[in-house]
């Protein structure tokens, strides 16, 4: 059953352009399921008329470990992930998918006129995270206001074998309500979202692990508990739904998305005005009940 809040949210708009650019930070547990995906809907991008590439980073390459957990075979152990992704299905698909064998970096955004970037962030740690919210921050040069160029998606599951896991997207850090919809007093689509760490700000807060000196690994941790054997491609399904909605048929209503694989609940907060409002005033209260301490 849909929720019924689903009928008073709005789509989203995106602003007018001749291109898009995806670049997915991370090819590990998500992105390595991600990547195929986001092939596919390149093509349909461009079978529609739209120009469309992606970039895959990723600094790592392939243990023993990583098998069966991620999207590789022991033929690839030794390899880097983003190379390795990127051959296999930009000549599988035919469509333009590069990698960058490195640790993400703002710098490798190459803004241009009338080209959207979406960031996707598949990433498991803090630092990481920071330096993918720190993307929003740019000032839009090659839009007009209020369009952002630049959006983040972000995955993310509980680990600990724990089947469950969030996807969430936004655009700006400074997030407000009043300046989320193309009129506020009567709205008919919505222009911003908050930013997957103004969503979570602990996303950006380090992990006990980080700061252990022999972290355990995502893949380690999964075979400590199979249960959470397939999460990867629950994340990664719920996040390519989410972009294909973005981008593709401009249906998005959502802003994130929820879920516990082993009950099979789902819970969406959707574009609404009421949603929007609520989550941003519930944010003021975090903050004043973090001030007072």
């Amino acid at each position: 059953m849909i929720d019924n809040s689903y009928y008073n949210a709005l789509p989203i708009a995106l602003a007018p352009h001749k291109q898009i650019q995806f670049i997915q930070v991370g090819c590990g547990g998500t992105g390595g399921f991600l990547a195929p995906m986001l092939a596919r809907l390149i093509l349909a991008l461009e079978k529609g008329g739209i120009a469309a590439e992606g970039v895959l980073v990723d600094f790592d390459s392939v243990e023993a470990v990583n098998v069966p957990r991620q999207n590789f075979c022991e033929a690839e152990i030794g390899l880097n992930k983003a190379d390795i992704l990127a051959v296999r299905y930009s000549l599988a698909y035919g469509v333009k998918l590069g990698a960058i064998a490195e640790q993400f970096s703002i710098s490798m955004i190459q803004r241009s006129w009338q080209k959207l970037i979406i960031i996707i962030g598949c990433v498991d740690n803090s630092t990481a995270r920071i330096e993918l919210s720190q993307c929003l921050d740019y000032e839009g040069y090659y839009f007009r206001e209020p369009f952002p160029e630049i959006w983040w998606l972000d995955c993310g599951n509980m680990g600990q074998g724990i089947p469950a896991g969030q996807v969430l997207i936004g655009s700006t850090n400074t997030f407000d309500a009043k300046t989320a919809f193309n009129d506020f007093k009567n709205p008919s689509f919505c222009i911003h979202l908050p930013s997957p760490s103004w969503q979570h700000p602990e996303l950006l807060l380090p992990q006990p692990e980080e700061f252990s000196k022999n972290p355990i690994s995502c893949a380690e941790i999964a075979q400590r508990n199979v249960q959470s054997l397939f999460i990867n491609q629950r994340v990664a399904t719920e996040a390519i739904e989410m972009l294909s909605q973005l981008v593709l048929t401009k249906t998005l209503r959502r802003f994130a998305t929820y879920f516990h694989a082993e009950s099979g609940s789902s819970s969406p907060r959707y574009t609404s005005q009421q949603t929007l409002i609520s989550k941003q005033d519930s944010s003021k209260d975090l903050i004043k009940s973090a001030d007072a301490l």
